[in-house]
């Protein structure tokens, strides 16, 4: 009985989170609409969405695991080019991402987890 409780809180959290969220994003773009605050174009690109499931994915998890901080990085890489135009980032993302990605591949230590 008690797990079911627990599990229910969690789902009240996650529902108020998602739901804040939302009023938070309706309220932006109303803002936007309305024309009474200068809001950035890039506030709205597809970018600005990734770093917003990444920041709800962590919270959602307590930031717990990492694929949260990926998402979030993936989106603030995409979004550097359309929010600081003249550094021009978008030519050195993927390369960027395979050294990562190779480096992460060399330096794990197994293959398996131990259970």
């Amino acid at each position: 009985m008690k797990t079911i409780i627990e599990d229910k809180s969690t789902s009240s959290r996650s529902r108020t989170i998602l739901g804040a969220f939302i009023v938070v994003i309706g309220a932006i773009l109303l803002v936007d609409q309305l024309d009474v605050v200068l809001i950035p174009d890039w506030l709205f690109t597809w970018p600005m969405i990734l770093i917003l499931v990444g920041l709800y994915s962590g919270a959602k998890h307590n930031f717990q695991n990492y694929s949260w901080l990926i998402i979030l990085l993936v989106g603030v890489a995409f979004l550097a080019d359309d929010a600081l135009p003249g550094l021009m980032l978008s030519n050195f993302i993927w390369p960027a991402a395979l050294i990562i990605l190779g480096a992460y591949i060399i330096m794990r230590r197994g293959f398996h987890r131990n259970i």
